[in-house]
């Protein structure tokens, strides 16, 4: 534990770290009934280069599916999360090798409703952007390049679109993500903290509504993030 602890110090900085002992204090003291959830909100450029940085290797193929099917079902998701995700207009980009999963990347356009949390994610301009979200490779495929082909591919439909920010939330204790993040470009554009136990959770948040209690599904909060001052320095970007 003390060895873990010291890692995320190294990995996380001190105050992400001091959040992550919280988060892990309130989980076993409450045996897993209350959960401290914090979030980075991030937007990552749709670039030319990373589109052709990648292209799929032997029998891996990827492609977009817009339903659910035998290679999705083999995710480990839920159906019924799957089935609320296409509800959404959510597209996932697929890879899949010899009929087995290899992995995956889900686009939502217009508005993200979150499904670890409570709220609803819009941005403006809308067609600017679209949200990414559950990057997933299974384990035989992640000491290859699927990751960066799944990116590709995703960033060269979107540029054919005309979109040029993806936008994400990134899991604050994650450091593998957020160095991942980065890579890509990542611009900071907001944090949030999530505290829920039983069905009532708070939301604080560095933007827009700032703090939000609620108890049940319809009293989700509405987060929308300006993109308006990201817009030319996408248009650098190719």
């Amino acid at each position: 534990m003390l060895n873990r602890v010291r890692d995320k110090f190294r990995t996380l900085g001190w105050a992400d770290a001091l959040w992550f002992i919280l988060a892990s204090l309130l989980r076993l003291v409450s045996f897993g009934s209350v959960r401290l959830i914090k979030y980075y909100f991030v937007a990552q450029p749709v670039s030319g280069r990373a589109a052709g940085a990648a292209r799929p290797h032997g029998k891996t193929r990827l492609s977009v599916v817009q339903g659910v099917n035998d290679i999705i079902r083999q995710a480990p998701r839920p159906e019924a999360t799957l089935l609320q995700r296409f509800d959404q207009r959510a597209r996932c980009v697929l890879a899949e090798c010899d009929g087995e999963l290899a992995g995956f990347i889900w686009l939502c356009p217009n508005r993200y409703r979150e499904d670890e949390v409570r709220g609803v994610y819009r941005w403006t301009p809308v067609q600017t952007a679209v949200w990414d979200f559950d990057v997933f490779v299974a384990p035989p495929f992640r000491m290859g390049r699927l990751f960066s082909q799944l990116w590709a591919y995703a960033h060269a439909l979107l540029q054919t679109e005309g979109v040029r920010w993806t936008l994400s939330r990134i899991d604050a204790f994650n450091a593998g993500s957020r160095a991942a993040h980065r890579r890509l470009g990542a611009v900071d554009l907001a944090r949030g903290c999530f505290l829920r136990f039983g069905r009532i959770q708070i939301a604080l948040t560095s933007m827009a509504p700032h703090w939000h209690l609620s108890v049940r599904d319809s009293d989700e909060p509405q987060f929308c993030f300006d993109l308006s001052k990201l817009v030319p320095a996408a248009a650098s970007q190719g």
